[in-house]
């Protein structure tokens, strides 16, 4: 009769857990400060021989510190929520605020975006910033409404425009067959005439008495006058005609003109200011972009020298997070003016966007363009401003760069931005040029 073999599973369950309890020891070392003394203790009961009787009840003390952790885990994460969604939103807000710097307003929005603008600068609760983006799309989608129906109205424009001139084109061409038909209708007169004499002439000849030869020229004369009467009246009425024609024409040019004039008009004040920086009446980076084209072909053709400079107001976000918004819109618009100001008429300036602005100097070489740069630097630097009582003092740097053979826009850009970036590591309000 076979024996059995005792059961041994308790015991090897045991063994496992020894082991387990081990490579958990490994596992977790270093991991939490929190779990470092119960590891501790464990590691020394281990190696003195305890086994997991002796170990209970440091792993009781181990998993209320890992229900401890996980709380606490669970509570930096909802703060971390918190903080991650309210920079997302002061980071959606900063956005918009540079969305709406740079767009294209047409004027009828200008006050709308205004406000908005305001608002976007303000401190916001969940609440409000929801507000606040529900009155950016808002505003968007109505300039895309506007823009929509403004291409309708001038869609439509065209189409009638094309038709008026088709009408005047029919017009026109009645006209030319009317001109035509007189000069058949003269022609046809000479024709007649012509023959009308001709017979008279052998009448005369073959006239045996003086009355019936009186009497056939008589005749004659008569057919002959009453022909030139009938064409006299229709080419009266023709012309009478033609010249109603003409002058209905005229109007409708005129009428056409009139219309096309404040078309363009309307056309040229929106395209001018979608070319201008509202805040600062600078040309903005979509001017910018289309002067540097053409600067950029004239240095290629003429091979006479090209400077940009970039410029860039000193701690900017200081001056709007001290002072306010208001007084961050007054200092653009006084860098502004001041660059303008110290331009010759052939530089170009433009605001390229939040405090930064950009020159193109034609026939300028980086020493001229430096020296240049100096005395504008040194001008902004004197000429602080006032803001609700409180002296605001005002610096600018700027990099410098003079295109190069071979160079495209954006590598002269770049050059002037790392200038600019070396004159603020230099401590600002000083201007750099490019590997100086």
């Amino acid at each position: 009769m076979a024996t059995s073999t005792p059961y041994s599973a308790p015991v090897d369950n045991e063994k496992f857990l020894y082991k387990l309890v081990i490579q958990l020891l490994i596992f977790c070392q270093g991991s939490h400060r929190l779990l470092e003394p119960h590891l501790l203790a464990i590691g020394s009961k281990l190696r003195s021989g305890a086994n997991l009787q002796d170990l209970l009840s440091e792993l009781q003390a181990v998993s209320k510190t890992l229900l401890h952790i996980s709380k606490q885990g669970k509570q930096n994460a909802e703060t971390d929520g918190s903080d991650s969604a309210a920079l997302q939103n002061n980071y959606a807000m900063e956005r918009l605020e540079e969305l709406l710097a740079d767009a294209q307003v047409p004027l009828r929005f200008q006050h709308q975006t205004s406000m908005l603008k305001h608002r976007v600068r303000g401190n916001h609760s969940e609440q409000s910033y929801k507000k606040v983006i529900d009155s950016a799309i808002t505003l968007l989608m109505n300039i895309k409404d506007y823009g929509v129906a403004e291409q309708k109205g001038i869609d439509v424009f065209l189409a009638d425009l094309t038709a008026r001139l088709d009408e005047i084109g029919q017009d026109v061409e009645i006209a030319g067959q009317a001109n035509r038909l007189a000069i058949d209708n003269r022609e046809m007169l000479n024709t007649e005439i012509n023959r009308q004499v001709g017979d008279l002439r052998e009448t005369t000849q073959s006239a045996q008495e003086l009355s019936t030869l009186k009497i056939h020229t008589s005749e004659h004369l008569d057919r002959l006058l009453a022909q030139l009467l009938e064409h006299k009246q229709l080419e009266d009425e023709r012309q009478q005609e033609t010249q109603d024609k003409i002058e209905l024409m005229t109007q409708k040019l005129q009428e056409l003109e009139t219309e096309t004039e404040t078309l363009r008009v309307k056309l040229k004040i929106e395209h001018d200011k979608a070319l201008c920086d509202s805040l600062t009446g600078l040309p903005n980076r979509m001017a910018y972009n289309s002067r540097a084209e053409m600067e950029l072909s004239r240095w290629k053709r003429y091979k006479t020298p090209l400077a940009l400079i970039v410029w860039d107001v000193d701690y900017f976000k200081r001056i709007n997070d001290t002072y306010g918004h208001k007084a961050g819109d007054k200092t653009l618009a006084l860098v502004g003016h001041l660059l303008q100001s110290n331009c010759r008429d052939t530089d170009f300036v433009a605001r390229y966007g939040g405090e930064e602005f950009v020159m193109l100097l034609p026939n300028t070489q980086e020493c001229q363009a430096l020296e240049m740069a100096e005395n504008t630097r040194k001008m902004i630097q004197s000429c602080g401003f006032n803001s609700n009582g409180e002296d605001i003092n005002l610096t600018i740097s700027c990099g410098i760069s003079e295109f190069k053979e071979g160079d495209t826009h954006d590598d002269t850009f770049v050059r002037a931005d790392q200038a600019l970036y070396q004159s603020k590591q230099n401590g600002r309000n000083c201007c750099t040029v490019f590997g100086q």
